[in-house]
């Protein structure tokens, strides 16, 4: 452990050969903080604007700012689970006392990085925090790995997502490539062993790599329309053989051809049962111990997202009861099954975006006892992804399979009727279908229609969970994210 922290200081004392903070940047400083009040002041998020102008003025700027924080940053990438294990991570680092900032609301672009540390800097450019965990876009993650020249990154998982920005999936896995070629020597990786594309990458001299995976015996997968993107073997190409499928792609893999395998991760979750109130029991093997903790966030996508969380604790030397204490406490993320409470309904909204994503929030929606009220709101604006024909590969079909617990299902947003013809022929008539394009009113017609004590379901794309947080901010239901939740 001695050896990790030796590695990690000397990464943080290059890093921290910035420079001095100029005119120039002390300009974009201050446009940007005036940027981010004046958009607060009319209820918006200034995640973008005040970053895209602040970067306009000093391009350098995010590593100018990123290289006054005293231990430097996690960057987290990957298609799913971005969010939630950065918000671990902040959580686990947090209980061991380091002031944290991270980019909470999702804006994971170059400016949505600039913004956040923008937001968290004196108006001299000084940064009051000692790291930054940051979620960074798959498609941005090569230029702010150049431009932060951060500690660590964490990958969670490469699926096909926004065929628009990203086509298939090896575009994917070649900018996270080059976003890793891109790192300093000192710095450490966590990836999912249990992803065969991302297994294979290559690291950089003098880069510790962490992995980690299941290990874990689950009933078979029901879902028909898997989003099992990778078929072949990231080496030779030979169709790979599975032993033990978790969902998509991600299991326990090895190639009959060239012998290339799901390595041996250096975390392993071995263990996962239903506790009390709502949490569930893990148990994680670590090299050297093993670690037990509760986890109240549903979901098998959710265990990877805490397994990553904690592989990356490890490599920063965070000990095991910190690490347990911080996950006791983890609550959903912004928009990632996060719960509101109105009038005696709960009001649960999940974020999904691509198909593997949805089949899992699919899956856990599912798993819920009683009668399910749904809302599901398709916006096709540049974050959500203009081409909404994953919406065929989203296994729907299972939810017709139980459509006797379903009320009306609501399809909202800018592509309500493309999601309501898709309601249709996953099985569903009709007359079992409303479609309400305003995702305002969509909400208010789900409440009338969930029963006091109930739970009304919304699974939103990106700008339209952002339009229908904001609606539900108006109802008195949470905040917004720059207040607090």
């Amino acid at each position: 452990m001695e050896a990790e922290k030796n590695q990690q200081q000397n990464h943080h004392d290059s890093h921290k050969k910035a420079g001095p903070i100029g005119i120039r940047h002390l300009v974009a400083v201050w446009i940007g903080k005036t940027l981010i009040a004046l958009t607060r002041i009319l209820g918006r998020g200034g995640t973008t604007l005040p970053g895209r102008a602040a970067l306009a003025m000093a391009p350098g700027l995010s590593y100018v700012l990123a290289g006054r924080l005293s231990r430097g940053t996690i960057v987290v990438t990957g298609t799913n689970g971005k969010t939630t294990t950065a918000a671990l991570i902040d959580g686990i680092l947090e209980e061991a006392g380091f002031k944290c900032i991270h980019n909470q609301s999702g804006s994971n672009m170059s400016w949505g990085v600039a913004s956040t540390l923008i937001e968290h800097s004196s108006w001299t450019g000084q940064m009051d925090a000692d790291i930054g965990v940051m979620e960074v876009d798959e498609g941005a993650f090569p230029g702010v790995t150049a431009g932060l020249q951060p500690l660590g990154v964490v990958v969670t998982n490469i699926f096909r997502d926004q065929l628009d920005r990203f086509g298939e999936i090896d575009s994917i896995r070649d900018l996270i490539q080059k976003g890793i070629d891109a790192f300093p020597p000192g710095s450490f990786q966590v990836l999912n062993a249990d992803d065969p594309s991302l297994a294979a990458l290559t690291s950089g001299k003098d880069v510790k790599r962490w992995t980690f995976g299941l290990e874990l015996e689950l009933p078979p997968d029901e879902f028909l329309n898997t989003g099992r993107d990778i078929k072949t073997c990231p080496v030779c190409s030979h169709k790979l053989e599975y032993t033990r499928f978790y969902f998509a792609h991600i299991g326990h893999y090895q190639c009959p051809s060239c012998n290339y395998q799901r390595p041996e991760p250096d975390l392993k979750l071995t263990s996962c049962s239903a506790g009390n109130e709502g949490f569930n029991r893990i148990r994680i093997s670590l090299p050297e111990q093993k670690l037990e903790a509760e986890l109240a966030l549903p979901g098998l996508y959710n265990l990877y997202n805490a397994l990553a969380a904690v592989t990356c604790a490890r490599a920063l030397g965070i000990p095991g009861p910190l690490i347990s204490r911080a996950l006791k406490k983890a609550t959903p993320s912004f928009g990632r099954m996060e719960r509101f409470e109105k009038e005696g309904r709960e009001i649960v909204m999940a974020l999904i975006k691509n198909p593997v994503g949805a089949n899992e929030v699919l899956r856990t929606l599912l798993n819920q006892p009683g009668t399910i009220n749904l809302v599901v709101a398709i916006n096709d604006r540049i974050a959500d992804g203009t081409d909404v024909s994953w919406l065929w590969d989203v296994d729907f079909d299972q939810l017709a399979g139980a459509k006797s617990r379903f009320t009306k299902i609501i399809a909202s947003g800018r592509r309500a009727w493309d999601m309501a013809v898709r309601f249709k022929y996953a099985g569903f008539k009709p007359e079992q279908i409303l479609v309400v394009e305003d995702t305002g009113r969509a909400i208010e017609e789900a409440l009338e229609q969930t029963g006091t004590g109930s739970e009304l379901f919304i699974l939103p794309t990106y700008t339209a969970m952002l339009e229908m947080r904001g609606h539900l901010n108006k109802m008195g239901l949470g905040s917004p994210y720059w207040e607090g939740s």
